[in-house]
This record gives structure tokens, sequence and C-alpha cells, in this order.
């Protein structure tokens, strides 16, 4: 038994002895090989945020930009922390107005972490500081926030982002994967507890930034139909309207507005209803704007010229056992004569001779019945029967805008192809792209158009017809413009409710400007009317209000509307109020009080009011007069001394978001003058 009992005192005994020299084999032998890989299992990445793109207007105002904050961290274990310790708490202590106290005894009560959170909520400009200090230990860590500087403006056009910048809505969702840019990482190193440690001379690849978007819509023509938009929905009592406007030599989306809007920096607080962008995703019946086709038909057929004379009788005819009626009764009218008066009869007359043949190709040459392929989200195609699937009375009603579906937007590029001389044209709203560090230009929208829809000859020979529907004769005299040729087209269509029709209406309008060289081809169209029902009551008004506040953005329209050969010389006279105008509408404006205004197209978004001693004026950007030539070369002007209104606009004129802190004049700022611009500056104001 004793011999037993001292056998397993010596094994119990050998066991610590066989332990311990088994580690210091291991610690000879492979000690090198085991640490190594214990450093590369400790080895982690995090990931740097890449900013999203900014999307821009046609004259590079920043619709649409990031905002940045970041965490700053700091790893005090880091060879060479130390001897830069207090210049880094002076720095941050500047940055953030904090004290330099409040950093050291972060970092000394650190407790058993390995790093420690210095600041939260650092902004873009101040980690710029920062990171020119290449101060050692500190792990930066960005995450940015969508902005959109105008809030509800151009919203359905823009459309929105999720929490995590996801694109969801308009073209955020469109060009989701340009905009998103690439992620960047940094190697850092963890321990068993996961906490992160910064690795002098780790692996830093920096995110790559989503592309630059320029749109070819211009803020101040968006603000204009936005703002007429919304006055004319409100008179006319309408549940919903619409607007879009053209370039129809190119396609080019000029401007789109929808009321209700909805603020985009809020998306969520806002109702489906007010994020739908009727222009592009509903189908509806489009009324009388549709004799465009019928008329179109006609004459390329050969079947009906302007001159022939039709018998509308007292106001009324039956068609295929339906009782069609006329505003009045016009008795016997010119083709020309139904097309200003909009006589359905008439059309309906007009379509028997045609045929469906004809008035289906018609139609489906304009792009009804198919998408525009426009460059934003959720377009619907319409609905275009094909003449063997018609009833007896589709001939009739199709004629007259019934029987057919299209969006707002195929009826804008049917009247841009009406415009251009018979070109039917794809309609697009981004321009180009362009790389974020070097401005190059990394993709173009093409221009082209889709096909011949018809001759020009034939749009020659009916343009003063529609021309003639915007005058006393015509049903669309309220869309006149002193001075200025419109033609177009009105459209009252009953909605279709359950499989019948109901006592509300859409009402349209379709026009375009000026007749001897159109620039502008605009339709708008609202929603249940209650004030009036009528196109030319309700929605003609509209385009007239519109296009008379847009004139003054088209140089060449303007002096075909107002020469200045016309313009009496006002000596001495008083500049309207301007001051803080985009330049075109200061331009507008004084234009109407009859003076001859110059301005450079690229002026930002400051003007200048001033005393005139001749007929002449000269809009001017008070920034840029004084701006030095590294001003002018994109480095950050000296904006104190100057309100934070007029700073706040010279900044965003070029992208450059601002952070103001307090009221009146600014006091300081974070970027120095002359420094590079940066995406963001801070700014401090007080009172006088």
């Amino acid at each position: 038994m004793l011999t037993r009992l001292y056998g397993v005192f010596v094994v119990l005994l050998a066991l610590p002895v066989l332990v311990a020299a088994q580690l210091v084999r291991i610690h000879l032998a492979d000690g090198d090989e085991l640490r190594a890989q214990g450093e590369r299992q400790s080895e982690s990445v995090i990931e740097l945020a890449a900013q999203r793109g900014a999307i821009l207007d046609r004259r590079g105002r920043a619709l649409v930009v990031n905002t940045a904050r970041f965490e700053v961290a700091a790893d005090p274990t880091v060879a060479g922390f130390e001897e830069r310790a207090d210049e880094l708490y002076a720095l941050l202590g500047e940055l953030t107005g904090r004290g330099t106290s409040h950093f050291r005894q972060r970092v000394a009560n650190r407790s058993s972490r390995q790093y420690v959170v210095l600041v939260r909520d650092l902004d873009e400009a101040s980690k710029e500081a920062l990171d020119a200090g290449g101060f050692r230990g500190l792990i930066v860590q960005g995450s940015y926030q969508r902005r959109y500087n105008y809030g509800a403006r151009a919203a359905h056009v823009l459309g929105h982002v999720t929490r995590d910048l996801r694109g969801v809505a308009g073209l955020e969702m469109t060009l989701d994967e340009a905009l998103q840019g690439a992620p960047g990482r940094q190697a850092v190193q963890r321990d068993r507890r996961g906490h992160v440690r910064a690795v002098v001379g780790g692996t830093r690849v920096e995110p790559r930034q989503g592309d630059n978007v320029v749109l070819t819509i211009d803020l101040v023509r968006q603000a204009i139909l936005e703002e007429e938009l919304a006055r004319g929905v409100e008179a006319a009592g309408a549940a919903w309207g619409t607007a879009v406007a053209l370039d129809p030599k190119t396609g080019a989306i000029l401007a789109m507005a929808n009321v209700p809007t909805y603020d985009p920096n809020r998306a969520g607080a806002y109702s489906d209803a007010a994020r739908r962008n009727h222009a592009v995703v509903d189908r509806i019946e489009p009324g009388s704007t549709f004799k465009l086709v019928t008329a179109i038909a006609a004459v390329e057929s050969g079947a009906v010229a302007p001159e022939d004379v039709f018998d509308t009788g007292a106001g009324w005819h039956v068609f295929h056992g339906r009782t069609v009626q006329d505003a009045h009764a016009y008795g016997r009218i010119t083709f020309a004569q139904a097309i200003a008066k909009s006589s359905n009869i008439a059309m309906a007359l007009a379509a028997q001779r045609i045929g469906p043949g004809p008035l289906y190709e018609a139609a489906r040459d304009l792009g009804f019945g198919q998408p525009t392929f426009v460059d934003l989200p959720g377009e619907v195609a319409g609905s275009l029967r094909k003449p063997e699937d018609w009833s007896g009375a589709t001939l009739t009603s199709m004629s007259r805008g019934y029987g057919v579906e299209v969006t707002p937007l195929q009826l804008a590029v049917a009247y841009s192809a009406f415009a251009n001389g018979g070109l039917l044209v794809r309609p697009f709203i981004v321009a180009e792209r362009r790389d974020p560090a070097t401005g190059r230009v990394v993709w173009q929208a093409p221009q082209d158009s889709v096909r011949r829809a018809f001759r020009a000859e034939t749009a020659e020979r009916l343009m003063p017809h529609f021309e003639a529907v915007v005058s006393e004769d015509g049903t669309a005299e309220r869309a006149a413009v002193e001075g200025l040729r419109i033609a177009g087209k009105t459209g009252t269509a009953q909605r279709a409710v359950g499989g019948g029709y109901s006592r509300t209406y859409r009402a349209s309008f379709v026009g375009m400007f000026p007749v001897e060289d159109p620039e502008v081809v605009l339709a708008i169209v609202l929603d249940r009317p209650t004030n009036g029902y009528g196109g030319g009551t309700v929605a003609a008004p509209i385009f007239g209000a519109t296009a008379r506040r847009w004139i003054g953005t088209f140089p060449t329209i303007a002096e075909r509307v107002a020469p200045s050969g016309m313009i009496a010389a006002r000596t001495g006279a008083l500049v309207p109020d301007i001051d803080g105008l985009p330049a075109t509408l200061a331009a507008q404006r004084a234009r109407a009080e009859g003076l001859r205004v110059r301005y450079d197209e690229d002026l930002p978004w400051r003007t200048v009011s001033a005393r005139v001693e001749t007929d002449s004026l000269d809009l001017r950007d008070p920034l840029r007069l004084d701006a030095s030539d590294e001003v002018a070369e994109g480095r950050m002007p000296d904006l104190r001394g100057r309100s934070v209104r007029e700073a706040v606009a010279w900044l965003r004129s070029l992208g450059v978001d601002a952070r103001v802190r307090g009221h009146g004049v600014v006091r300081r700022q974070s970027v120095a003058p002359a420094r590079p611009l940066p995406a963001t500056v801070a700014l401090t104001a007080s009172r006088r």
C-alpha cells in the first residue's frame, strides 16, 4: 500500500515538470511561428464608407449632396502617440469647442480597453484638418447621410434613399449602382474581447466616391413649374396634378412636377400618394389631346384635308348606338376649325374616313402603347389595342381620346414629335455622369431620334391649326402669352370607374412655344378638378403662367418676345428688387421693366441690384466680383464679413454643403481661404 502511494506522489510531481518542459520546448522550437499565427488570427478589417455621388442640375447647382459624420478613436499604445498627444488634444479642442483636458481625461480613464472614442460626431471639414495632422494611433470611421438641399423641389425626379443609403425611388433608385461608389477598408487588430486597436503601417484602401450625376432639368425652371402647378391645382380644387416639359429637339426633360409632393429628407412622413410620380406611372384616357393623332392620320393617309367640311349638326350625333356631343352646335365646320374648337363629332366623322389601320399606325408610330424608356423608375407602357381587337365603337371613340390609355409623359413625347417635324425622340433626364475626383465625364446621354413618326410636311401643314387653339376662336385662349406664339391642344375626359364613366373629369393641355422654332413642349394634367373641369379652363392657365415666367430663361425666346430695338431707353431707371434671385429670374423681372439685360449663363445663385444709367443692365455676383484667382480655380473664398444667406448661396452654387452656427454675419469658417473646396464647410456667425 505504501509503495503504491509513493508511486502516485511521484507521478503527480512529475506532471508539472513535464508540462513546464513541454512549454519550454514549444517556446524555443515553435514560438516564432505560433506568435505570427496568433497575430494573423487577431488581424481584422473595418469597412470605410464611400460617399454617394452628388446630383446636380444642368447649371451645376447641387440638388443632392452627402453630409458626412465621423467617429474618431485613439489607441494610446501605438508607438509615437504620446509624443504628439498634447498637439492632438489641442486640435480636437479647436475643432469641437471642448477643452484639451476633456480628451486627456478620456484617454487616462479608458480602463482596460486599448482604444477610446474621442469624438463621435465630427464633420468632414474637421476630419480633413485632423487627417492633415498625420497623427498616429487614430481610428477614424465615417458614415454619411443624404441631404436634399432644396427640400421638396424635384422630389419625384430625385427620389430618396433608405437609412443605409440605398435608393428606393426616383433617380436614387435608377442610378443606385453608379451613385454608391465602392467602400474602402482599413486593417486593424482585435483582441479576444473584440476590442480594436490601430495597426501602424497597416493596409488602408481609400473608398471610391460614387459618380456625380448632372441632370437636364434647371432648378429655376423646375421651381417655376412646381409653383404654377401648385397654384393651378389649388385653384381648380383638383385631387392631383402633374406636368412635364421636354426639349422637343433632343428629348431632354426640362422640368417635371407633381402635386401633392413630398420632402425626400423626410420621405417616411408622407403617404404613397404624395410620393407618386403621376407623369410616368399613371395611365389615363387622354381625351381631346389625342386628336393630334387623328389629325396626323388624316393628313398622312390623304383621307382628310384641313379644308374639308364636316356637318356637325345641332351639336350631337349617334355613332354605333352611342351619342357623341360637342360643347356647342358648330354646324358645318372645316377640319381645321374642328381642331381649334375641339369638335368631337367632326373628329369621329373624320375617323370613319381614315379607317382603323391608318389611325392605329399613327398612334403606334407616335409611341403610344409602349414605354418611352425614360431613365426614371416605374414607367408604364399605356395601352393601345390592335384593330382586330376593336369593337364597332372603338374607331370613333379613339378619335377623341377614349379607348386608349397613355401617360402624361407619352403625350409630351408625341407633341415633341409634332414640334420637331415628325421625329420621335426618347425622353431622358440624366445628361451625364462625372468622376468625382477629376470631373471627367464618364458617361453621356446619347441624343438620337427613335424613328420618323410622320412627314415634316404634315407637321408644317397642321401647325397653324393647333396654333389657332390658343386664340379667341380656340379652346385654350387662357394659355396665350402676349408676344409669344403658342400651339397646343386641350383635353377634357371623363374618368373611367368600375367599367363605366363617372361624372368626374381629367383636364389637360399640351402646348409648345415658340411656334416658329419650338424649344419647349409642356404637358399638364389635372385629376378631378372641382372648380371647372375643362382643359382650357383649368389646365391651360397653368401653361400660360409657366410660359410667361419661363421666357426669361430662354434668351432667344426673350429676345423674340421683346426685341432689344423695341425697348425704350430708361436713363436713370431703378432696377426692380432682384437682389438674391437666380440670374435668370432677375433677368426676367428686369426685362419686364423694359431693360436690356446681360448676364453670364454660368452665374451662381446671387445677383446684385443696382441703379442703371442707360437702358442696359449687367447682372453680377457679389462674391465673384472680388474673388481672387485662387477662388476662381475652385478654392475656398474668404466668407468672413458676408451675410449667412450670401455665404450659403455661394457655397451651394459650387456644390459645397454649409453647416451654420448662429445668425447674421459669418465670423469664422472651418476651411481657410484659398484652400481647395471641400464637400462641407462649417460657418460660425453672429449679429453685427
